[in-house]
């Protein structure tokens, strides 16, 4: 029979100091891909303080001993119903030192939105679930997972051995619900050329100048009207050269290609070969080659499809919006959907800011993200279907 007030039971357990403590400290935590440990340790401490019981999953790819892996924490009875993820690794620090600051309500740092924000949130919407004595009728499974910021192997490790037919993933949204998803291309590009003296520079075959030309072609090409549209083409980073007083030889620069969820990997591939065809017809001698460094399709899932009934009313019931919205950016919800799970990509924070220097989240939609989360768990687990 369904408890009205078991909701509000849990609600009334959220802990604003809580929740803010153990968020600050986790943000404290440098916690870069393949250096997680710190920051997992903290919500680890904060599980086991209300005596809330927790797996280590090893990560086997990881070589590395002192790389822990995943933290998963499963309560309710067999079958799962929700699993809510997470990753709390960031991308490397760019300046010295880590500075983090909370004000005006607003907690600045590396890994605030980009998604220590949303694992606090999960985690204390578990916790306040758990103190409020609400049982669960069907399973819940949260997890923090690592390698999210480069290949996602803590969800690959985690999809092998956990399934729910619904998939949480705490990604920044702004608390809208992402239900189309973006492809993401990763590529290097190569160009080889020939050294000459850097005075008479017509005796040689300038490799930067070759990759400089490709890459603006890259860009105008993403943008034609030949191209399907929505590409997004990032030239992440480019190296090469050679000694002084010497045409470069060799230059390579990383490429990052976010697509809508339907396009495919062929048109990408025939961006690159069309601007590189353009660079060959002005320069014969160029030798220009790419290598596919990364490739998740995207996705669009229906939003009235009868599994997202509960999310749906898990927002209704936070007087927020249901508006599906698309994702962006690349996340482990790829993982899951190729499992046969039905991912919604929801957090707090805003991805415009993410592995920036200004990266920030606003405390109170922080607060917002553990109600939302805790209303989601008792739509999934808890209330009558």
């Amino acid at each position: 029979m369904n408890d009205p007030t078991a909701l509000e039971r849990v609600w009334s357990r959220l802990d604003q100091d809580r929740l803010s403590s153990m968020l600050l400290e986790a943000v404290d935590q440098y916690s870069p891909t393949y250096a997680e440990e710190p920051a997992m340790g903290v919500f680890a401490g904060a599980l086991a303080r209300y005596g809330i019981a927790f797996q280590r999953q090893p990560v086997i790819e990881r070589q590395d001993s002192a790389s822990r892996g995943n933290l998963v924490i499963s309560l309710g009875p067999e079958p799962l119903e929700l699993l809510w993820v997470g990753h709390v690794d960031t991308v490397p620090y760019s300046e010295d030192g880590q500075d983090s600051w909370l004000e005006d309500d607003v907690l600045h740092g590396l890994g605030t939105a980009d998604m220590k924000a949303g694992c606090a949130a999960a985690i204390e919407a578990l916790i306040a679930t758990v103190e409020s004595g609400v049982e669960l009728q069907r399973g819940l499974c949260v997890a923090l997972v690592v390698g999210e910021e480069e290949y996602g192997d803590g969800a690959q490790t985690l999809a092998d051995t956990v399934w729910a037919p619904l998939t949480v993933i705490g990604e920044p949204t702004s608390l809208k619900p992402n239900l189309d998803h973006y492809g993401y291309y990763e590529c290097r590009l190569a160009a080889r050329g020939t050294q000459a003296h850097a005075a008479l520079p017509e005796f040689g075959s300038n490799a930067i100048h070759d990759m400089l030309a490709w890459l603006m072609k890259i860009l105008e090409v993403s943008g034609s009207p030949s191209t399907p549209g929505g590409f997004v083409v990032n030239p992440r980073e480019i190296t090469g050269g050679a000694g002084a007083f010497v045409v470069a030889d060799s230059c390579e620069a990383l490429l990052d290609v976010h697509v809508p969820p339907q396009i495919e990997r062929r048109p990408i591939e025939a961006m690159l070969d069309e601007a590189r065809q353009f660079v060959l017809a002005g320069q014969p001698s160029a030798a220009l080659t790419s290598e596919e460094l990364f490739w998740a399709p995207g996705f669009s899932v229906d939003p009235e499809q009868a599994l997202l009934v509960a999310l749906r009313g898990a927002f209704e019931s936070c007087e927020l919006p249901w508006e599906p919205a698309a994702f962006r950016s690349h996340s482990d919800a790829p993982v899951f959907l190729s499992r046969g799970s039905v991912p919604l990509v929801c957090g707090p924070g805003r991805l415009e800011v993410a592995h920036t220097r200004h990266e920030h989240v606003e405390m109170a939609q922080v607060r917002d993200a553990a109600r939302l989360y805790a209303a989601m768990i008792h739509a999934a687990c808890v209330a009558p279907r």
